[in-house]
């Protein structure tokens, strides 16, 4: 499994193909520009990736830090932003660990989209990112986060080990501008111990006959939460909760939900 500073994932080799088979949560997008825009502060977004929200943040006038710990994902995001051109918002861009970094700042508004706190795997991983995130808002500063729902069916659905006979082929994406086809396929297994999910992703562009071009191996683990781990992970840290959401639609979180999704704040005092 390759990793990169000491566990989190080293994600420079998925910079080719990220947009292609990321496309967020239905919702999110949605719901994490809504919280920027209606405070019209300034963010900092924690594992921007390759700009699928700090782009339109820009775009809506936000002044967004993004801080990602690969250099080939951020070097996509400015590509991207260079295409769009002149926005009314400003995009800074840091190359970083969300375990230990300093900006020199403190922001009113931070969010880590698309389950990033999840690539923490170890409890000391997973306290001090939210550490230094805490010392990174101002007094009153907000955090708006998301995390996978772990409930016992849904572990269960994967195996505690890699099972060769368990690869499937997840989807067929075009590659806009080219006459090629990528498959991606995909495995994964549990390790309850560790309290992870590990995966394999294959990633097999093809052109129009199905002939094989390019084949690339992408890995990728991921620590899974309880809502009440999660609680005193945060409170740990010194954050004050304000809601714990089910989905993107603002429903309080209850047991039929896959999704948690945190707002939480550093005490004015």
């Amino acid at each position: 499994m390759k990793t990169g500073l000491d566990g989190i994932a080293d994600f420079d080799a998925w910079a080719a193909y990220y947009d292609l088979i990321h496309k967020g949560l239905p919702g999110e997008a949605e719901f994490y520009l809504g919280q920027a825009v209606k405070r019209q502060v300034a963010v900092l977004e924690i594992g921007c990736g390759t700009g699928r929200i700090t782009i339109p943040l820009a775009m809506s006038g936000i002044a967004v830090t993004g801080l990602d710990n690969s250099a080939e994902m951020l070097a996509v995001c400015r590509e991207k932003s260079t295409q769009v051109g002149v926005v009314p918002g400003k995009i800074t861009l840091v190359e970083g660990d969300m375990r230990d970094f300093s900006l020199g700042n403190t922001f009113p508004l931070v969010l880590m989209t698309y389950r990033t706190f999840m690539h923490c795997l170890t409890p000391a991983d997973q306290s001090a990112c939210l550490v230094c995130i805490f010392r990174h808002l101002e007094p009153g500063g907000e955090m708006f986060f998301n995390v996978w729902m772990a409930k016992t069916e849904g572990l269960l659905a994967f195996p505690t080990s890699y099972q060769e006979d368990s690869i499937r082929l997840l989807e067929s994406v075009p590659v806009p501008g080219e006459e090629v086809v990528i498959d991606h396929l995909y495995t994964a297994w549990r390790d309850d111990f560790e309290q992870c999910i590990h995966e394999r992703h294959w990633m097999e562009e093809k052109d129009e006959q199905g002939n094989l071009l390019q084949e690339e191996e992408l890995t990728m683990t991921r620590a899974w939460f309880t809502p009440r781990e999660m609680e005193h992970l945060l409170c740990r840290a010194g954050f004050e909760i304000i809601a714990l959401l089910g989905d993107f639609e603002g429903e309080a979180l209850a047991p039929h939900h896959a999704e948690m999704v945190w707002h939480v704040r550093r005490p004015k005092q």
